[in-house]
Parts: structure tokens; C-alpha cells; sequence
């Protein structure tokens, strides 16, 4: 009896023993496989940030082309005050089409889809490098909103002027969307007798040089600031495919 006994002692202890040791090998096949999904998951939110951050480099290369065709506009017309002349080849036509462009801005719209995904749903924690979680929440919320505001003050007075100068006809097709085909092109609405009657209105409006100045340097603003953001988008792109590899 004491063999007997002694012997399922023995077989219980093997039991339990194997019993543990599976227990063990479940625990680390689901901790690996935990975490081979959260990897997954890790990476295919970093491929997402870096698809959203490219698209913003293009909108940013758009917005910096734009303004600066506008500066060279501004600067033109301004020289134009100044000798109270067209003698910069710039038919009166031209003039106009440019006052109106150098008073419009195209203001950033950043692609934060999957930002805000991360943060809604608090999975920016799944991202398990701190120093790259840190990099990402800071670059989103540093990104410049605030100063579209002062820009647009600064276009207020001067589209108010180009509205009041500058017969409807012309506004109506300039702005005029795809669904108004009917609708005349720029160049054919004006004679060239309005566009030099309109040139001469514009180059000797009150305080012009000063609107138009104050609008110009707007978009040297606008050119560093979407430059600065730009080079800094590019920069989170390389390391977070440095991180991703």
C-alpha cells in the first residue's frame, strides 16, 4: 500500500507538474500572439500617420506655390503704385486678374484622420516607443491654425476694394464653378478700355500701396510657415519609416 500510494504521489506530482508547464506554454503562445497583433496593429497605424503625412507635404508644396505666384503678383502691382504706371509688361487685364489672386488664400487643410483616430479611440498607447508617441502627439498639436484668422483680416479690406472696384461680371467669372458652364471666361468680359478705366481706379484707390503691402508680406508669412511645417512633416515621415522597418 505505501508503494501503491508513494506511486500516485509520484504520478500526481507528474500530473500537476505537466499540468503548470502547459498552463505555461497557453500563457506564452497567447502573451506572443497578444502581441504579434498589437505589433500589426502598431504598424499599420504608423503606415496610416505616414499616408496622412504625405498627402499633407502635397497640400503644403500647393499652398507654398500658390502663395508664391501671389507675392509675385503683390510685388508687381506694388511697383505699379509706386511709378503710378504699367510699365511692367502686365496688360490692365492682367492687373485686375492679379489684385484679385494676391487677396485669396488657400489656408492648410492637414489630413488628421488618423490622429484622431489614435486619440478617440486611445489606442496611441498600442504605439510602443515613447519617444515616438511624444513625436506624434507633438507634431499634431503644434500644427498652425491660430493664425488664419490674421490673415484673413488682413485680406478683409483689401477683397472689399477689389468687390468694389471690379464690375461683377468679372468676380461672377472668376469664381463661376464647373455646374455654370454658360458662364463667359475672365478675359472676354472686360474691354480693354474697362480694364484700363478699372487699372487706373485700383493703382489710385486711397492707401492701396498699404493694403496692398500688408497682404503681400501676409503670404511671405504664410510661404516660411508652410515651409517650416513642411520640412518638419517630412522629417516625422523618415522616422516613422526608420521605426516601421
Amino acid at each position: 500500500m505505501e508503494n501503491k500510494t508513494g506511486k500516485y504521489f509520484k504520478y500526481a506530482i507528474g500530473e500537476i507538474i505537466l499540468v503548470v508547464i502547459g498552463i505555461l506554454i497557453a500563457l506564452s503562445i497567447n502573451n506572443w500572439n497578444q502581441e504579434r497583433l498589437s505589433r500589426k496593429m502598431e504598424q499599420n497605424y504608423v503606415n496610416r500617420l505616414i499616408e496622412d503625412l504625405a498627402s499633407d507635404t502635397i497640400m503644403m508644396t500647393q499652398q507654398i506655390r500658390r502663395s508664391k505666384i501671389s507675392f509675385k503678383y503683390g510685388t508687381a502691382i506694388d511697383s505699379m503704385i509706386r511709378i503710378q504706371s504699367r510699365r511692367i509688361d502686365l496688360s490692365a487685364f492682367d492687373v485686375i486678374d492679379a489684385a484679385q489672386k494676391i487677396g485669396r488664400l488657400w489656408l492648410p487643410q492637414y489630413n488628421t484622420n488618423t490622429y484622431d483616430d489614435l486619440i478617440n479611440t486611445g489606442n496611441l498607447s498600442v504605439i510602443s516607443d515613447p519617444f515616438i508617441t511624444d513625436r506624434i502627439r507633438a507634431h499634431y498639436t503644434d500644427l498652425p491654425y491660430s493664425w488664419n484668422d490674421t490673415f484673413d483680416q488682413r485680406n478683409e479690406e483689401l477683397r472689399r476694394i477689389m468687390v468694389e472696384l471690379i464690375p461683377l461680371k468679372f468676380h461672377a467669372a472668376v469664381l463661376a464653378p464647373d455646374s455654370m458652364p454658360e458662364l463667359p471666361e475672365p478675359e472676354t468680359v472686360l474691354s480693354d478700355e474697362e480694364a484700363e478705366v478699372i487699372f487706373n481706379n485700383i493703382i489710385n484707390y486711397p492707401r492701396i500701396d498699404f493694403y496692398v503691402k500688408n497682404v503681400t508680406r501676409g503670404h511671405i508669412f504664410h510661404i516660411g510657415l508652410m515651409e517650416d511645417v513642411n520640412k518638419a512633416t517630412v522629417n516625422l515621415i523618415e522616422v516613422l519609416k526608420s521605426y516601421n522597418e
